[in-house]
């Protein structure tokens, strides 16, 4: 059984129109986007491709490889996957070296814009993907590295030797076998930057500080030595940094042999003894043989008190050295 279905004229007119209106509007769409992809023009990357086609591939090309260099199959919408390459690009049109003076050049927008473009995506890509290069090559300093750095950093001389154990060596060299950094290394590494961050930006500690600078053994004491003043003879010189203005302690311990005994005082006569501080003298004294042959108490008085600002000075202490001219006496007939 069939029924039949009538519907309003209205409605048939509204139904009508409405089909009227879809036909009419699809058309006005299609050439709405078609005029809008006319006016953004070409897309960057074929903006680019057709910038190097034109000034760059001229000489850059498989058949001649100018500078070595194609850029017949490079691409410039992935340059992640040559960015040695288009780094070099960058440069050579950042400084306006290509293209070369004779042949047609790009204006000035075009140039910058490119350059743009190729930074912006290698950054790009450098920050989606970053290469830290070879990082087994790291390695901490050496000693030696270590107290040339600081000197060159900071201007302070430091004894990296007293600061830091020694470095294992290995086929004679010891900066080659310093990969690894243990827990105790690391302390003495934090404890010496703790000392030489004193030193550098000064300290306000109060605590008595002291050190002992030792003379080696083998360095002679009857001539002048290098750094020292003319007309003196022997002694020590040593450059030190000291860490906040007031008044140090000066005490001087004269060198003796095996048994105990100052073998520089076996004459009566005295010696002059200088402290010197920045190679001026600042303090004097007089050394002689005691007089009950006592030499433990030969240095209990050589003793200074300086004030000393702070920062790096050279401190020392040396004898005067005595003419070496002999007593004029009367000439004795040979006999």
């Amino acid at each position: 059984m069939t029924a039949a279905v009538w519907l309003p004229a209205g409605r048939k007119i509204s139904l009508a129109g409405l089909a009227a209106a879809l036909l009419l509007t699809a058309p006005l769409r299609l050439s709405g986007q078609q005029n809008k992809a006319a006016s953004a023009g070409p897309s960057p990357v074929s903006s680019q491709r057709q910038f190097l086609d034109r000034y760059c591939v001229t000489c850059h090309n498989d058949r001649l490889m100018t500078g070595g260099l194609s850029l017949i199959q490079a691409d410039p919408a992935k340059p992640s996957a040559q960015p040695e390459l288009w780094e070099k690009v960058v440069r050579k049109l950042r400084t306006s070296t290509m293209p070369p003076p004779n042949a047609p050049q790009p204006s000035e927008p075009d140039r910058l814009a490119t350059v743009k473009w190729l930074e912006t995506s290698l950054d790009a890509a450098s920050a989606a993907r970053p290469d830290p290069g070879r990082t087994e090559t790291l390695r901490r300093l050496n000693r030696t590295e270590y107290q040339n750095a600081i000197r060159d950093l900071l201007a302070l001389d430091i004894d990296a030797a007293s600061l830091l154990p020694a470095d294992e060596s290995g086929h004679g060299f010891d900066n080659v076998t310093v990969g690894d950094l243990s827990a105790t290394l690391l302390n003495r590494y934090i404890a010496a930057a703790q000392k030489i961050s004193r030193l550098a930006v000064g300290s306000i500690q109060t605590s008595l500080q002291g050190e002992l600078i030792n003379i080696p053994a083998d360095l002679t004491q009857e001539d002048q030595l290098p750094g020292m003043p003319m007309g003196t003879r022997g002694g020590v010189m040593t450059h030190y940094t000291f860490p906040q203005d007031g008044e140090y302690d000066i005490q001087i311990m004269l060198a003796r042999n095996l048994e105990g005994i100052v073998s520089g005082l076996r004459e009566a006569r005295p010696h002059q003894l200088l402290v010197l501080l920045d190679r001026e003298p600042v303090k004097e004294f007089t050394v002689r043989k005691t007089a009950n042959g006592d030499d433990t108490q030969a240095d209990k008085d050589l003793k200074a008190r300086l004030k000393i600002s702070a920062g790096p000075h050279n401190i020392g202490v040396t004898f005067v050295k005595a003419g070496s001219s002999l007593v004029d006496t009367i000439r004795q007939p040979a006999e």
